[in-house]
């Protein structure tokens, strides 16, 4: 049987880790983070990272990579990052919200 097509007993969605990655960037105070690929039930992927820029009120900027394949959702959220990255006016640890190490 298919994962996407299991009975949820009227839960509204099931995804599945497609994979999780490691990227160094120098530009983050520990300069390692992850990002989680999920395959939605959709047939579409998305990509979250575990850490996020806050805006200039203090509140983080949450982000999300889509894409039609994994890597592409994996790009799409690089790409967003890099956005987020050089659109800060500075970057401290403070200018961070880190997910839960548990979610990763």
């Amino acid at each position: 049987m298919d994962w996407k097509a299991i009975n949820l007993h009227g839960g509204a969605s099931i995804s599945r880790v497609a994979n999780i990655y490691e990227l160094r960037d120098f530009r983050i105070p520990s300069t390692i983070y992850r990002v989680k690929v999920l395959e939605r039930d959709l047939g579409d992927f998305l990509a979250v990272p575990n850490v996020v820029v806050k805006n200039k009120s203090g509140d983080p900027e949450l982000i999300a990579g889509l894409g039609r394949t994994e890597h592409e959702a994996l790009q799409d959220i690089i790409d967003r990052m890099d956005e987020s990255l050089m659109s800060a006016e500075r970057l401290t640890s403070e200018d961070f919200e880190w997910s839960d190490p548990r979610d990763f």
